[in-house]
């Protein structure tokens, strides 16, 4: 549980705000907060260690990394196979999920992947090298049309970050 305003409050610039990949990441937060650097990740530190912040990283979008042509990939591989197969996928570079799912009446693929190439024949052609890698009998490519937004969870948005004073209080 967290209850002291100044640990809500860097929370909640952490989350909106983000760390940003700079040689100081949390030097906008003390900012921001009026607080020093070395207080932003002390108090980090603690909310780490008490469980209340799980952790930090990086999300990097296919488009940010230059991919605009996406897709999610269903794969039909021998069940005995399903571990192997999936190996094979996540490990390649152009693969950012992989996952093996239940089959269903009707929809008959066990792993699902998200695929990213440059362009349509750039897609085409990474898909045909997995389906070659994982030994899939059938796959289907169920391209994106709009990515939506993704977003975490947010905290503590009702409070502002002038709850926290500053560090000499």
């Amino acid at each position: 549980m967290i209850s002291d305003p100044r640990d809500i409050a860097l929370v909640r610039v952490l989350q909106v705000e983000g760390l940003f990949l700079t040689a100081r990441p949390f030097h906008g937060a003390a900012l921001r907060l009026g607080w020093s650097v070395d207080e932003v990740l002390e108090r980090s530190a603690l909310l780490l260690d008490r469980g209340v912040i799980r952790r930090f990283g990086a999300a990097l979008t296919p488009g940010n990394a230059g991919f605009r042509n996406n897709a999610m990939v269903v794969w039909d591989v021998d069940d005995k196979d399903a571990e192997r197969a999936g190996a094979a996928l996540a490990g390649h570079p152009r693969v950012s999920h992989c996952y093996i799912r239940p089959r269903f009446e009707g929809f008959p693929f066990n792993l699902y992947t998200m695929v990213h190439g440059n362009s349509d024949e750039d897609l085409e052609a990474v898909m045909a090298e997995l389906a070659e890698s994982a030994g899939a009998c059938r796959w289907k490519a169920l391209h994106t049309l709009r990515e939506f937004k993704k977003s975490s969870p947010s905290y503590f948005m009702n409070y502002w970050p002038e709850l926290a004073g500053s560090s000499k209080a």
